[in-house]
């Protein structure tokens, strides 16, 4: 019998301690839920969950401990490194590459939200920024090129800065590898901007500057475009021509010089597959470009393959003897624009198999999904195409109706050198310094 009350006791006292620290356990559960769900009621948080245990009288919710505060980044504990990085972007819904300060939707403003973020760069103003181009709304790139300083996990190496202060040898952790920049920033950016690679360069490097040729290609569906003219009449800007009348001139830029030098123009087509909707490519290359040169030539192209114009008008206009101003045209779309490449002499771009991998698979997925919205227009198109019984009424050239803003499809064509003109660049230069004269004091 003495053992039976034992265990009886025993048995009681460990019910008990059981209900005791079941208890306090649920207090802190549920004090924390309320905190969460904002409800100020525990017994009704607790019923409503099913759990119809009472809190214990007189006992007050545990207060949730606040969040630790971030911890300042120490830069002291860190080198600079000036690097290149290469980028690639989907420019069709920005509004350009360069940075602007009434505008934030460009990919110059996602790449440097980015590289604050993974700390980085502590401050764009004091990196040593260069661009190699400013891309125009919409347009894309393929390899896009920028170069700053940003942080090393080295002590010492090709293009390693020391910054005053340094306490980088005092840092714990690995001071032999290289940060893996392009992993870090991919994922950040957004779907449509991506570092392809990176490079350390010398500390006199300009991405702008030290570019010794810039290639850009521009894609069309051949439509009705007569393809020899174009071809033949795209030789015509080939060699160092003056092309104030193939630009937008801006002399708050302070360009005041617009000769440039093409070293190759030419258009190909990018399958074999002859018809109305086969693609073709224009690429050009040349050291360096005015605002908006390579999209004003595409325009002429245009009207020469659409036999609106005479390839001529291509020699007259690189005349500015001849042509002193330029006479009012559009210039096509830049969706289809893209900065090609960008070369530069003795640089080593880094490159990491993972890495390359992981943007294969991206890309996979970005082109998945533009080939199926490509496929369905075409659907529709061949659907909608099978209930008009005279094709002939819908010109083909209407293809072309997005790229071109110089002149309706269909309307009266006025040719070019009947058209108005601007002012010529003299004119330009002196109505500028007018302005920017001081006043005659009387």
């Amino acid at each position: 019998f003495s053992h039976l009350q034992t265990a009886c006791f025993m048995l009681w006292k460990f019910t008990s301690l059981f209900r005791c620290y079941g208890r306090s356990f649920r207090v802190r559960y549920y004090s924390a839920a309320m905190k969460r769900s904002g409800s100020s009621d525990c017994h009704a948080l607790a019923n409503k969950r099913g759990r119809m245990e009472e809190v214990a009288e007189g006992e007050q919710p545990t207060e949730k401990k606040g969040k630790k505060r971030n911890k300042a980044f120490d830069w002291s504990l860190y080198n600079r490194r000036h690097v290149a990085f290469k980028v690639s972007y989907l420019g069709w819904d920005y509004h350009g590459f360069a940075s602007q300060e009434s505008n934030e939707k460009t990919v110059e403003a996602r790449l440097f939200e980015a590289l604050e973020k993974v700390k980085l760069v502590e401050d764009i103003k004091t990196a040593k920024y260069t661009r190699c181009g400013r891309t125009d709304a919409g347009v894309s790139a393929l390899s896009q090129v920028i170069a700053l300083h940003v942080r090393s996990n080295l002590l010492e190496g090709p293009s390693v800065i020391v910054p005053e202060g340094s306490r980088a040898h005092e840092r714990k952790g690995d001071k032999e590898v290289e940060l893996p920049y392009v992993r870090m920033l991919n994922a950040v950016l957004p779907s449509e901007i991506r570092v392809l690679s990176w490079a350390p360069v010398e500390a006199n490097f300009s991405a702008r500057f030290s570019c010794i040729q810039r290639t850009y290609k521009y894609f069309f569906p051949r439509s009705s475009l007569n393809i020899q003219r174009l071809q033949d009449a795209a030789l015509k800007f080939v060699g160092e021509h003056d092309f104030r009348n193939f630009c937008k001139i801006n002399l708050s830029s302070g360009v005041t010089n617009f000769r440039r030098n093409i070293l190759s123009f030419t258009i190909e087509p990018t399958d074999e597959v002859e018809s109305p909707f086969q693609m073709y490519e224009a690429t050009i290359s040349g050291q360096a470009f005015l605002w908006h040169q390579v999209r004003y030539m595409i325009a002429i192209l245009f009207l020469i393959g659409m036999e609106l114009e005479d390839a001529k008008v291509i020699d007259h206009m690189l005349d500015v003897e001849k042509c002193p101003a330029k006479p009012q045209y559009g210039l096509v779309s830049g969706i289809p624009l893209i900065l090609f490449d960008c070369k530069f002499e003795g640089v080593r771009w880094e490159k990491n198999e993972q890495d390359e991998k992981s943007l294969l698979t991206h890309l996979q997925g970005q082109w998945t999904e533009r080939m199926i919205q490509s496929t369905m227009i075409r659907k529709m198109f061949d659907s909608c195409e099978a209930n008009v019984v005279n094709k002939s009424d819908i010109p083909l050239q209407l293809q072309l109706k997005p790229l071109i803003s110089d002149h309706k499809m269909g309307g009266a064509y006025k040719p070019l050198l009947t058209r108005p003109t601007s002012d010529t660049l003299e004119k330009k230069l002196e109505r500028k310094s007018q302005k920017s004269a001081p006043p005659l004091l009387e």
